[in-house]
């Protein structure tokens, strides 16, 4: 008998104690506060993990390390053992109740079963820039530079149309997600694309800057939150966050806001369709709330259910790893 732990190490060829433990201190260096090395679990400890021979889970600190080093699995799926899973399930798939079917669940039956698609937005220069370059009679090749290169030649580059780095980040920590523990097709197209063409379910990153963000608020009655232009005095944001609950939030300089929200747009028509908005305001909201999304939707699937919700997580300047949740507001049934 061996626990799904066990099963995991051994994909990653992470055979004995010593390599276990290696990896174990990595993880713990990554956390806040860090856990120091030499706390992994002694030699006996570590195989009674793998053999199901412990009474209830590790120590908290433990745990952590355990979340870091597996996201998306909860820490009693990776104590589960793994002879309970059907013949031939694969050893990913042991944990199926708490990884696979959970995150079907949460991403919605419509999703699953046709695909999804992460929505990015995309900006262009404003015509009175282009008018300031052209009466400057500079090229658009030469609006943008490579800082600190290791090479002195010039880097000319096209920009039609621009990516921002911090929604194309909270993407990227989603779209590993899927990879990971889903063989759903995915699909990548512009909030311009989608909006002209919305009728499917969707991830979408970015707040007032991603149109998907405003086909929701536009097209539900009483939306779960609302975005406000904030006063000029309030300080360097232009724009804070307000729940259906009265609740406001705002970004400052040492901690951005990022949101997680998951609606159902036309719950009568399609009710097996969830659209997911994963945003933020600041320059790591949209990012934090990303890696939010990535590591800890388990544990908004299991306080949410099925129902709609929008999460509000704060997310510190100088990490997108450093997160809490701040607010969890979920509607009820009855007013679904």
């Amino acid at each position: 008998m061996a626990t799904v732990l066990k099963l995991l190490l051994a994909e990653r060829h992470l055979k004995s104690h010593p390599d276990f433990l290696a990896a174990y201190d990595r993880c713990a260096a990554q956390l806040d506060p860090i856990i120091p090395p030499g706390h992994g679990p002694a030699k006996a400890q570590y195989y009674q993990w793998l053999s199901g021979r412990m009474i209830g889970l590790p120590r908290d600190y433990h745990c952590r390390v355990l979340a870091k080093m597996f996201p998306g699995w909860t820490v009693e799926g990776l104590f589960q053992m793994a002879n309970s899973a059907p013949a031939g399930t694969r050893s990913h798939e042991v944990g199926l109740p708490a990884t696979d079917v959970e995150l079907e669940a949460f991403l919605g039956p419509e999703m699953v079963a046709n695909g999804t698609t992460l929505v990015y937005p995309t900006f262009e220069l404003t015509s009175r820039s282009v008018d300031a370059l052209q009466a400057a009679k500079i090229p658009l090749q030469r609006i943008y530079e490579r800082k600190a290169s290791a090479f002195t030649a010039r880097h000319h580059i096209d920009v039609p149309v621009m990516l921002t780095e911090n929604d194309i980040r909270g993407l990227l920590y989603v779209f590993s997600l899927l990879q990971r523990h889903t063989s759903i097709p995915i699909d990548f197209q512009s909030d311009r694309d989608i909006v002209a063409h919305c009728d499917r379910p969707y991830i979408s990153f970015g707040l007032s800057s991603n149109d998907c963000t405003h086909v929701y608020l536009a097209s539900v009655e009483r939306p779960l939150f609302t975005i406000r232009d904030s006063p000029a005095e309030d300080g360097p944001y232009l724009e804070h966050l307000e729940l259906a609950d009265g609740s406001r939030y705002e970004s400052s300089d040492d901690r951005n806001i990022g949101i997680i929200a998951r609606v159902r747009p036309s719950p009568d028509l399609h009710p097996d369709r969830y659209w997911i908005i994963c945003a933020g305001m600041g320059p790591r909201g949209t990012s934090g709330a990303g890696w939010f999304l990535a590591n800890y939707w388990s544990s908004l699937q299991q306080r949410a259910g099925d129902r709609e919700f929008v999460a509000v997580i704060g997310v510190r300047t100088y990490s997108d790893q450093m997160v809490s949740l701040e607010n969890l507001l979920m509607k009820s049934h009855e007013s679904a």
